[in-house]
């Protein structure tokens, strides 16, 4: 039996592991694509390059690509959509969380609404133009925000509610008021799940291009991947700086997802076991 469960082990974890050289051969091959010339890159074979074309190829890609333009909007645009998220959602769960009558109810279906609800963009276009908000990258933090912060708030809410109560009767007692309370006893319990909030929203945000390409006319504010599709217009069939442009956008989500995995699955199990 012990021998049977062994073999069935070895077997899964082989089968495991071709699963996950098949996820990283697509991004093997934009790699290599985008460091060989344009005539071996219009051939997509996933072969080393005959000859190495790294400094020429990311050269024209810096220089044609406005890379170092589209990742100051990026970064701009993406961290202050994750600041906003996250300091909305963990308050607004804390008081889901811990406040019981109609109206947190109520406020909790509300937002979980907002998981399914399609965003309308004719709605969006016309409060954006109300506020002056329109074609700034202000606005579009706002609309992720906006789409974000009902499943940043639903991780959340289930997080609280396995933290003890006893926690919150103790702190008020010692004379903590409910602010100071959240910020000095919740939210570093918080952390784990913040993370792998934090997470997760960057990579929404960093990889959507139909909010920007919606709602920004302006190519200044235009982010990485948007980019991609200006540069797609300047070289259509040299792919090997279409391939450099593209991993040189994904290359920040892998590092944030590789570097963070280890934070998403602490938040994903943490919940299961408190309490």
């Amino acid at each position: 039996m012990e021998r049977r469960r062994r073999r069935w082990g070895v077997i899964a974890e082989v089968c495991l592991w071709a699963m996950s050289v098949t996820i990283l051969v697509p991004y093997f091959m934009v790699l290599l694509t985008s460091v060989k010339s344009s005539k071996e890159a219009g051939l997509f074979r996933l072969t080393l390059p005959s000859e190495l074309h790294l400094l020429d190829n990311y050269r024209v890609v810096f220089e044609r690509g406005l890379v170092v333009q589209g990742f100051v909007n990026s970064i701009i645009v993406t961290a202050g959509s994750v600041l906003i998220v996250l300091i909305c959602s963990a308050l607004l769960s804390f008081y889901i969380a811990r406040t019981r009558g109609w109206i947190s109810s109520a406020l909790y279906r509300f937002f979980l609404l907002g998981m399914v609800a399609p965003i309308s963009l004719v709605t969006t276009f016309n409060v954006l133009k109300a506020l002056s908000l329109l074609n700034t990258r202000t606005g579009i933090m706002m609309i992720f925000a906006g789409i974000l912060i009902p499943f940043a708030m639903f991780i959340y809410v289930g997080f609280i509610r396995t933290i003890p109560r006893e926690m919150d009767e103790a702190a008020t007692i010692d004379g903590c008021g409910p602010y100071r309370m959240f910020a000095v006893i919740i939210f570093p319990l918080m952390k784990p799940i913040t993370f792998t909030a934090a997470i997760l929203v960057f990579m929404n945000v960093w990889n959507d291009s139909q909010i920007p390409l919606f709602f920004l006319n302006d190519n200044r504010y235009w982010t990485m991947p948007l980019n991609i599709y200006r540069f797609y217009g300047y070289f259509s069939t040299d792919w090997n700086y279409i391939f450099g442009n593209i991993f040189l956008t994904a290359l920040p989500v892998l590092v944030i997802y590789l570097f963070g995995q280890r934070f998403m699955i602490e938040g994903m199990t943490s919940g299961s076991v408190k309490g």
